[in-house]
């Protein structure tokens, strides 16, 4: 059975908490303030992306904050970029452990002749560490993605 729309009275903290949390997310991606974004994370971190281009669909894995930032600071660090969330779905496995899905947007800006604009949902894990919550997985996949060449 899939979710519903009721919430835990209890847990209202926690979902505003998570909400921050990706609210940060994308400000400190966005701004290359990547001391800040790394903050975000637990140390054995997960990031994955689903890719589909020319060369067909594959799937990028990145393990380890280090290894999360380096592979996010290659492709974003030069570039202008916006991203956006939307409708946050929470589950709590724990108190300390949760998952959530986000609908988000996105504009990389690789030129002024090349702009990617993308749209699909995030799909992430969250475990609380010293009282905070933090991202222990993340997973981006795009369910439509327009190029704009020029």
């Amino acid at each position: 059975m899939g979710m519903d729309s009721r919430i835990d009275s209890k847990r209202i903290q926690d979902i505003l908490e998570l909400q921050r949390l990706k609210g940060l997310y994308f400000y400190y991606l966005d701004h290359k303030n990547w001391d800040a974004w790394c903050s975000l994370f637990t140390q054995d971190a997960q990031l994955l992306v689903d890719r589909d281009d020319e060369q067909g669909a594959s799937q990028d894995v990145t393990s380890g904050i280090d290894k999360v930032i380096a592979y996010v600071k290659e492709r974003l660090a030069t570039i202008p970029s916006v991203h956006h969330g939307h409708t946050p779905l929470y589950e709590f496995d724990s108190g300390a452990e949760a998952t959530g899905i986000w609908a988000m947007s996105d504009i990389i800006y690789y030129s002024a002749e090349n702009v990617l604009y993308g749209y699909g949902h995030y799909r992430e894990r969250y475990r609380k560490e010293g009282g905070i919550w933090k991202f222990s997985s993340a997973h981006l996949t795009r369910l439509k993605v327009d190029v704009i060449r020029r």
